[in-house]
């Protein structure tokens, strides 16, 4: 059985890791703090494969980054760079 909400992990995580490559000096705070939470979604996230897709872990992601934020002070600004950069990286996964 295919695991697409696992497989769409691994491409987010895969396409962060290349943008994090070539990222500018600003912008890897952001990437820092985004790429490690994929691995701590996967071992949080409960679903059966089978009722999961793409998108599911897309929207997972989101809203346990939106946790995070509460939970790390996180300022304004570096919301709305992490948010950019996610838009980046489900367009391009």
């Amino acid at each position: 059985m295919t695991d697409l909400f696992a497989q769409r992990a691994q491409a987010v995580q895969e396409t962060l890791l290349t943008m994090e490559q070539n990222a500018e000096e600003d912008e890897l705070f952001a990437l820092g703090y985004m790429i490690p939470q994929i691995g701590l979604v996967q071992e949080m996230a409960d679903y059966d494969p089978a009722e999961v897709d793409a998108e599911d872990f897309d929207a997972t992601y989101w809203e346990w980054l939106e946790g995070t934020f509460a939970q790390d002070s996180m300022s304004e600004g570096d919301r709305e760079q992490i948010a950019a950069l996610w838009r980046r990286a489900t367009a391009a996964a």
